[in-house]
């Protein structure tokens, strides 16, 4: 009898101690300590709504206490997949822990209740979600790994510096880092390599810093154009090419494109791809504009004459000179190349 209690009374400490993990979901809007003007609520929303994590027993989500490692593997694989059965229970994270041993995942506290309890740093969640992803990389490389595949951006930048290892995770932030992962394409859970990933299998950066200058600023004036007036586009670079594009259909998904010149008498030039979609000239018009160049928003009627036509035309906006010339045999192909 004395034993029952015992453990009735420690499985009582446990839910209270950790009731953000077993409470019943509660909508975020509903947490005092989380206003609709926090930064995090949308993903704390997310993440209730999901039972990714659950507030308090005293209707707190507390956004800002620090995660324990143990709290943030349960999040993280509930967030994905379902934690396994366990039948004796020694501690009340031991399903994450059995699944993340299975999966052969770094944690500190695989064979120590007390360092289960500790904070986790930023850097130990770098290796659980690479070694998630099917690599073996630790310390700096792990950090580096999820900046160059973009499942973390950094706290104040995404370099190993910005992304701060050494801080501690709290629970608005491992919302949002695991909803950042799992946005950008962090699906079924994997297993971590038993040998060290070499260093040349590390994946190079998504970022734009190879990208030339130029095609870096268009691109940042374009993503904000798409994302406020073209629903389902898509803003992508090849080297000194930007391209808009829609859909998955081969070359029909190219709608327009900024290209830089790269050889000695070279001019910079954009491309309407599709002439005969009305999108296809605006996005033309709109990328004209991001250049540099001045064109008014009736520059689109020029364009769509000249794809009627096929007739080449110069234009003096500002002081810049354009040529308007369609495709000798596609009309649906007009280049517009920026002479001065």
């Amino acid at each position: 009898m004395v034993k029952k209690t015992i453990l009735i009374t420690v499985a009582i400490l446990c839910g209270m101690l950790h009731g953000a993990i077993l409470q019943p979901a509660k909508a975020a809007e509903a947490f005092p300590d989380v206003p609709s003007n926090h930064w995090a609520y949308s993903t704390i929303q997310w993440a209730v709504d999901n039972d990714v994590v659950n507030g308090y027993p005293d209707g707190t989500f507390r956004p800002s206490q620090h995660v324990t490692e143990s709290e943030f593997l349960v999040m993280f694989i509930r967030a994905f997949d379902e934690l396994p059965k366990v039948t004796k229970m020694t501690h009340w994270a031991d399903p994450a822990y059995l699944y993340a041993e299975e999966k052969n995942w770094p944690t500190m506290g695989a064979g120590s209740h007390e360092l289960r309890s500790k904070a986790i740093s930023r850097e130990q969640v770098a290796e659980i979600i690479a070694g998630a992803n099917g690599v073996n990389f630790l310390g700096t490389d792990a950090i580096q790994y999820l900046l160059n595949t973009e499942l973390a951006k950094g706290k104040t930048d995404a370099t190993i510096d910005g992304y701060k290892g050494a801080d501690f995770l709290t629970r608005a932030e491992a919302v949002q880092f695991i909803k950042n992962a799992k946005d950008k394409g962090l699906g079924d859970l994997k297993a971590r390599p038993e040998l060290p990933t070499p260093k040349d299998q590390m994946p190079k950066p998504k970022d734009d810093a190879n990208l030339p200058a130029k095609v870096r600023e268009v691109k940042a004036k374009m993503e904000e154009v798409v994302s406020e007036k073209y629903p389902g586009f898509i803003v992508s670079t090849v080297e000194d090419r930007l391209n808009i594009t829609k859909g998955t259909k081969g070359a029909d998904r190219l709608y327009a494109s900024f290209n830089i010149a790269t050889a000695k008498g070279e001019v910079d030039r954009v491309i309407a791809f599709r002439a005969t979609k009305d999108e296809s000239i605006k996005l033309a018009v709109e990328m004209l504009k991001a250049v540099g160049v001045p064109v008014k928003d009736d520059f689109f009627d020029t364009l769509k004459e000249a794809a009627r036509t096929g007739k080449k035309s110069e234009h003096k906006v500002g002081n810049r000179e354009l040529l308007v010339s369609p495709h000798p045999t596609n009309a649906n192909h007009i280049t517009i190349y920026i002479v001065k």
